[in-house]
């Protein structure tokens, strides 16, 4: 019942990231790779998909869809693909699907992740360092194969942690964000008493001295 969630949002990737997804440039997906990719088991070949919510909680567009299809040689062992519409990418959602798809796939029995991607491609192979435990790469030309173990005991404590760091900057990032009209008019307010205490300063230079009286007087009689 996705494919036509699933042909919209191809529809948004540009010819760059298709390139990056497929390795070849790919003007639409046919409707036998439509079947293949959304008539799934969920054991053997699973996916997950990042979505908008509309305003109602209705589901909308769809942002991203992870999936591992294990290999048939090496059933501990499974391929994965990520994929995020353009508009979406660097903002945490391929690092998102990633962590849950490792979840999933420890709970089906999957051990090792393999991953391929355009030599190219560093935004893909930073996120595999990010979440995975890389044990083995190699090159094939242009494309970078690397494999990963998966944590017995799912995303490991350090993982988690890091993420709520992040999580906690991304927040410190928005509260600076808001405070920045608050720190220019609280600059404006310090830079205006500066101005006028100076303004007061060269006032009282250009002032005539007047003389002490006291001092004065005594100077007359001596």
């Amino acid at each position: 019942s996705d494919k036509e969630s699933l042909k919209a949002a191809f529809a948004e990737l540009s010819g760059p990231s298709r390139h990056r997804r497929f390795f070849a440039a790919k003007q639409m997906l046919s409707e036998d790779e439509l079947r293949y990719f959304t008539e799934i088991d969920g054991f053997d070949h699973f996916a997950l998909a990042a979505i908008e919510l509309n305003e109602d909680r209705t589901e909308g567009k769809g942002l991203g869809i992870a999936r591992y299809i294990r290999l048939v040689n090496d059933p501990g062992c499974a391929e994965v693909a990520i994929t995020v519409i353009d508009r979406m990418q660097g903002k945490g959602i391929g690092r998102i699907l990633l962590e849950r798809l490792i979840l999933a796939a420890i709970e089906r029995g999957v051990a090792r992740f393999r991953f391929e991607c355009l030599t190219h491609n560093l935004e893909m192979q930073r996120l595999v360092k990010k979440v995975c435990r890389v044990v083995e790469t190699h090159q094939d030309g242009e494309i970078m194969i690397a494999e990963a173990e998966l944590p017995t005991g799912g995303i490991s404590h350090c993982q988690r942690t890091r993420q709520a760091f992040f999580d906690l900057l991304d927040l410190l990032r928005g509260l600076a964000i808001e405070s920045v009209d608050l720190q220019m008019d609280l600059g404006r307010t310090t830079l205006n008493r500066t101005m006028d205490a100076a303004l007061s300063g060269v006032r009282m230079l250009h002032k005539p001295a007047v003389p002490d009286t006291a001092d004065d007087q005594t100077s007359k009689v001596n």
